[in-house]
């Protein structure tokens, strides 16, 4: 095919734009969908759980205007063994750091950090949702198998599939689903914290429940069920209530929401 100086002129910026469009799209968000991440945090009684998704469009907007850093790595923990104290430890450091400095990720770390955060905030009568909204996100993402697990061959294949497994396809809107999935939930309201070592315990707790379950789906070769799928989602909530209640957050109940009490 032949094509003139002013063709050729003109093919070159196109050409350019849409490498530029292909390098700098956003990445596709990898988590529990929004409508997940909402149930979650309604379920676990937070009155502003609409900001639930939050930090997943901070992460885009840090792609499209090329930014260095965001929030990616607090997302998941590559773990390789089954995640210990001395990770907390190592990723409370890491806070901050890009995907080149960290790239194994520091979601435990994360989440002790934000607890640390939002407690203060509320404590000295600030706006506090925000913070809430971030701390229930990453509550979320521990206890998606695969945010505790190497971002491997299987990973890569398997995990879009996982994030959505709880979501409904038969509402209009997302905010719709979220009572469909909250009533569908458990929480425990019985679990209480008193001190940041009570917190990691747990937190490790979940940690180590998504490990295992990743490991266990690797070996047989499959995705989770939509019953693991909501104990998963149980465990997430029951510790986001708690540490709302620790950090001194006014907590909501939900009617759709199943609250149980555990000695």
């Amino acid at each position: 095919m032949n094509f003139n100086r002013k063709s050729r002129m003109m093919l070159v910026p196109a050409m350019l734009a849409s490498f530029g469009a292909l390098n700098f799209m956003p990445p596709q968000a990898e988590a529990w969908t929004d409508q997940t991440h909402m149930a979650i945090e309604r379920a676990a009684g937070l009155s502003s759980y609409q900001n639930a998704c939050a930090p997943d469009v901070s992460k885009t907007v840090s792609a499209i205007n090329r930014l260095k850093k965001n929030d990616g790595q607090a997302h998941f923990f590559d773990a390789s063994k089954p995640p210990t104290r001395e990770d907390v430890t190592a990723q409370l450091e890491m806070i901050g750091m890009s995907r080149d400095d960290c790239p194994d990720g520091y979601i435990l770390g994360a989440i002790v950090n934000a607890t640390r955060k939002a407690k203060a905030w509320t404590e000295m009568g600030k706006f506090d949702d925000y913070n809430y909204a971030i701390l229930g996100h990453y509550c979320g993402d521990l206890s998606m198998p695969l945010h505790m697990s190497v971002y491997d061959d299987f990973n890569r294949k398997h995990h879009l599939n996982i994030d959505q497994t709880l979501t409904r396809k038969d509402v209009k809107w997302d905010v719709d689903a979220v009572p469909l999935i909250t009533k569908e939930m458990t929480v425990d309201d019985s679990v209480r914290f008193h001190n940041e070592d009570e917190i990691i315990d747990y937190m490790l707790q979940i940690a180590n429940e998504s490990y295992d379950l990743a490991q266990t789906i690797r070996k047989e070769n499959r995705e989770i069920t939509h019953d693991e799928a909501i104990q998963r989602v149980n465990r997430s909530a029951t510790f986001f209530r708690a540490l709302m209640r620790y950090c001194g957050k006014n907590i909501t109940s939900d009617e759709a929401v199943h609250y149980v009490v555990n000695h």
